[in-house]
């Protein structure tokens, strides 16, 4: 377990870097992020590549016993190459859906296709990877900076049509079989050949909010997009991997779903993100931080770094809250006890200039120790104390929320219903389950389900063959498998199937949809059933069970379909089937979800160790042998009130080696204890 933060030597003068290393040191820090914006003093004149300051900089903090993060600075191209790029006719920025071009002057400003910034890039991190060869100061490398931020997936120039049509006929072989696939019969709009595909820009019909481009090339647009960069991204782990051995990661964003996550960590060594609970643009809710953090965990299934964590009142026109005393501390602890192996935080210093000069860090301008970087050195000397306890640990789980991102693309496009969102379904049914103490993985569904007591699939209205096959097998295996509301509507290409609602799983779950009701939010039907009872506000199926051993488990009332079924459920081999016809509030989704987990086995924080908390303690395990053995229990008080916490058997505390039954929380304060599974 580590601590580090992020740092701009090039922002400060060379006299000061000693004493920020020396500070560093002192709060127990031992990794640093450097260079990933800092092309412009790499390389100050084309071709004049100057790394001397950057050696200075490195030299100090190794000195410190600091490892450095090595970013390539890729996410900002300076001036000079831009207006080269411009001169000779290859302009390396992107085009919005307007025909606009997103150019000098931020960051982020260039096209992941222009073979021109390809090679410029390529150029510029083969000399920093070369240089830096075989240097034991540099204990890994991240690759350019929060790709797709600022809305920069998507590009729309010439160059990406050009790369989107290759893509296609790469990946259909024929325009005939695009024309299939899309269903361009519909509006006249079949293509003769892949010279005469388009980017869904800006066109004759456009509704605010509302895409209405041929859906099938929407999706397939974003999909490419999404690959676009991911292969920009290899470009540069080949350059890397050619001259140094370090590991190599890049900073995630959470929810941030614009790109596959999956794929994009395919290559990686490992997976970081940057977490920003509070900021100019809002406040996070805590079970929205804690699911990105499984989100991160879930797309290399394996524990991962905060690169970039919140340490003081941010924004770029105006600031948001300064972190409560003791908030650092528990969104640090959080982080840890959802799998983070090192808390890197954004950032040292405050910046005296430029976009982010209103982006406070762990020192504000004056460079002045207070009482934030006095909070993040305890939390240091408690992550020392607790090395024997966490090292080599992971975070057991036996739930599966699936998270496709083919899937949130198209209902980002479609949502079936005003109000209704694949995102905000997920995030729903990660607080229900979370409030019942389930611990659980959120990611694509794997080939091998066995690990999992419970799978919730929701909204999963696109599908494969190969995923319907392993849902199928694991509910006949003996899992638990919750399917909802429009699953299995559309082929993997977009389009609607011509089957009876659920499609693929109305065989597996023993039922059709008769009809169905989008009620947007202005219309609301009860839904009650043994020991439940609910609204239902965005969607409702109407449900006919057409197997003799389906159970209704609720039903609605208020409304035409009064007394059909809403939720059933029917045994399959050796597990069950739950499908949801509806959307629920989250007092009938929490009673639901802890219903189905206690049904299917799974280990519940909640009743299994402690007794008695409050809603605003998360409570988390992070272990050595799965739900065995030892383990680290985290507890964690997301108010600012004191949170009392019973436990169902007395915990040790590390630190103390006392043993207790009951711990006092103070107001955003943790505590973590260990306790026999």
């Amino acid at each position: 377990m580590r601590i580090g933060v992020d740092y701009y030597p090039e922002h400060w003068p060379r006299e000061r870097w000693k004493t920020d290393a020396e500070l560093m040191q002192a709060a127990g820090i031992s990794i640093v992020r450097v260079a990933e914006f800092a092309w412009s003093r790499m390389e100050r004149e084309p071709g004049r590549i100057d790394f001397s300051w950057l050696d200075e900089a490195v030299r100090v903090l190794n000195e410190h016993d600091i490892g450095v993060v090595m970013g390539t600075p890729t996410a900002t191209p300076p001036k000079w190459l831009a207006d080269a790029a411009q001169a000779a006719g290859e302009p390396i920025y992107q085009v919005d859906r307007e025909g606009r071009p997103r150019a000098f002057g931020t960051r982020r400003h260039y096209c992941h296709n222009s073979p021109r910034y390809q090679a410029q890039s390529r150029r510029i991190v083969a000399a920093q990877a070369k240089h830096y060869a075989g240097h034991d100061g540099i204990i890994a490398w991240q690759i350019d900076n929060e790709f797709g931020c600022h809305d920069t997936t998507l590009c729309y120039c010439d160059r990406c049509r050009t790369a989107f049509a290759a893509w296609l006929e790469a990946r259909y072989g024929t325009i005939h079989a695009v024309n299939e696939a899309w269903g361009t019969a519909f509006w006249s709009q079949e293509y003769r050949g892949f010279d005469e595909i388009i980017a869904p820009a800006f066109t004759a019909v456009e509704q605010p909010g509302r895409h209405t481009h041929n859906p099938g090339l929407l999706l397939d647009y974003q999909r490419f997009a999404s690959d676009s960069i991911v292969g920009y991204q290899k470009q540069q782990i080949d350059v890397i991997r050619e001259y140094a051995s370090a590991p190599i990661t890049h900073n995630f964003m959470g929810h941030f779903a614009d790109i596959d996550y999956y794929d994009l960590a395919a290559d990686l060594d490992f997976v970081s993100w940057d977490n920003y609970p509070a900021n100019q643009w809002g406040r996070s809710q805590a079970g929205s931080t804690s699911m990105a953090h499984d989100i991160t965990r879930g797309t290399k299934a394996a524990n991962y770094w905060v690169m970039e964590q919140l340490s003081g009142p941010c924004g770029w026109a105006v600031l948001g809250p300064t972190p409560a005393p003791g908030q650092i501390r528990l969104w640090t602890w959080q982080g840890i006890a959802h799998g983070a192996d090192a808390i890197v935080y954004f950032r040292w210093r405050a910046a005296r200039f430029g976009t982010e000069q209103y982006w406070y860090g762990v020192l504000d301008h004056d460079g002045t120790p207070r009482r934030r970087y006095d909070e993040i050195a305890g939390v240091g000397k408690e992550l020392a104390a607790l090395s024997s306890t966490l090292d080599g640990t992971g975070v057991p789980a036996d739930v599966l929320l699936v998270r496709s991102f083919d899937n949130l693309w198209s209902q980002r496009f479609q949502p079936h219903a005003d109000g209704l969102s694949y995102e905000q379904e997920l995030q729903a049914w990660y607080d229900a389950l979370s409030s019942c103490g389930a611990q659980m993985d959120v990611g694509a569904i794997p080939e091998d389900l066995s690990s999992y007591s419970l799978v919730v699939a929701p909204l999963l209205n696109l599908t494969t063959p190969a995923m319907e096959r392993a849902l199928a097998d694991y509910a006949h295996s003996g899992g638990t498998l919750v399917l909802t509301f429009r699953s299995g509507t559309r082929e993997w290409n977009n389009t609607m199937r011509d089957t009876a609602i659920p499609g693929p799983f109305a065989e597996l779950a023993g039922i059709t949809v008769e009809e169905f009701d989008a009620l947007g939010g202005v219309r609301e039907a009860s839904v009650t059933g043994d020991g439940l009872a609910g609204s239902a506000r965005l969607w409702m199926d109407v449900i006919e069970p057409r197997s003799p051993d389906v159970e209704t488990l609720a039903s609605y009332g208020g409304h035409h379909a009064a007394g059909r079924a809403a939720i059933t459920r029917r045994a399959a081999g050796k597990g069950s089937v739950v499908y949801l016809g509806c959307d629920l509030d989250a007092a009938a989704r929490a009673t639901l979800a802890a219903r189905i987990a206690g049904d299917a086995g799974v280990y519940r924080i909640r009743g299994r160790l402690v007794e008695e908390a409050a809603p605003a303690v998360e409570a988390r395990l992070r272990s050595r042998d799965g739900f065995a053995g030892r383990a680290a229990l985290f507890l964690m008080n997301h108010s600012e009130t004191e949170a009392t916490v019973r436990l169902c058997a007395p915990a040790r505390d590390p630190l103390t080696d006392e043993r207790l039954r009951e711990l006092t929380l103070e107001p955003w304060g943790v505590s973590v204890v260990e306790v026999a599974l």
